[in-house]
């Protein structure tokens, strides 16, 4: 027996083509996958770019602009994948960012596009207390002391900065946790939104079950991708470095699979612009197009 026979693969045409979704206005209108998405992110990135004329500054108190920063994130991703894609030869890496892509994607479906403001508003805020805490609890167990290793204004200026972040994720949460109590829905069901403060569940089902939530999933069954609820869990093996990681597909063809479950990501994610952004930013001009995407247009001026 070949004992390399783990770290190496061959994957049929029909293989492939069983894992691939199939978008035929993708297959129409461009010759590659990766022209396909960079024509998405372009799209999208038209509708962020007038969305932040009035949403210019994100921050924890304005949704809207909040999570507009957050699909922003999600769009430089989708680029670097891109970037990494078009040489077909890290196959691990692309995996890996399809299933980032994914996650953050499937937290945006659940988080702003619930049709219930209250719902919206405790989901936001539960979701920036969840991140900042691990960020508290990280700072808050650092122990300095000057061991003169180091020039002690070096010193200095890295121990301010370890305590200005400490505060300043201190008093996020005080605020996030402040702002639940002033919500109607803590008025109601003071002891089970106060569970959910608790355990930081922004993933809840019911507000009346603070100790239910939705697993990874089912949040991905949400974005009703087709196939999705199988591929986006699979694709942990290149997360996190498990067996199926080392395994080595050579053919270039191979890489059209994770990316086609990337354009039905930036297919939701552009509707969910459309919808939630478009009727407020009025239409496109070229020049807002030309600053998204200089180079379609040369030296030339419209």
């Amino acid at each position: 027996m070949n004992p390399c026979f783990m770290f190496q693969a061959r994957c049929g045409k029909a293989a492939r083509d069983d894992m691939k979704i199939p978008i035929p206005e993708v297959d129409e209108r461009f010759d590659s996958i990766e022209n396909a998405l960079e024509h998405f992110i372009r799209l999208c990135n038209v509708i962020v770019g007038k969305a932040k004329e009035i949403c210019p500054e994100p921050a924890v108190n304005d949704i809207t602009a909040y999570a507009l920063a957050f699909i922003q994130k999600v769009l430089q991703q989708a680029s670097t994948l891109v970037i990494i894609a078009r040489k077909r030869e890290d196959y691990n890496t692309v995996c890996a960012l399809v299933r980032m892509q994914a996650d953050n994607i499937a937290a945006i479906n659940l988080i702003y596009n619930a049709t219930d403001n209250e719902e919206k508003v405790l989901r936001h805020l539960l979701y920036v207390m969840d991140g900042i805490s691990d960020r508290y609890d990280m700072l808050a167990g650092t122990t300095m002391s000057y061991d003169g290793k180091i020039p002690r204004e070096t010193y200095d200026a890295l121990y301010k900065q370890v305590q200005d972040a400490t505060d300043n994720a201190a008093h996020c949460l005080v605020f996030c946790e402040s702002e639940i109590k002033k919500r109607p829905g803590y008025a109601a069901h003071p002891s089970e939104v106060e569970a959910l403060i608790q355990n930081r569940n922004w993933k809840f089902r019911e507000i009346i079950k603070p100790k239910q939530a939705y697993k990874w999933k089912e949040l991905y069954e949400r974005l009703d991708i087709k196939r999705g609820v199988d591929i986006f869990p699979y694709l942990s093996q290149y997360v996190h470095g498990l067996s199926i990681s080392n395994i080595i597909l050579n053919n270039p063809d191979d890489f059209d699979a994770p990316l086609s479950f990337e354009a039905c990501l930036l297919g939701w994610l552009l509707n969910y612009l459309r919808k939630v952004y478009e009727p407020h930013i009025g239409e496109y001009t070229w020049e807002d197009i030309k600053k998204v995407v200089p180079d379609l247009f040369g030296n030339n001026t419209i």
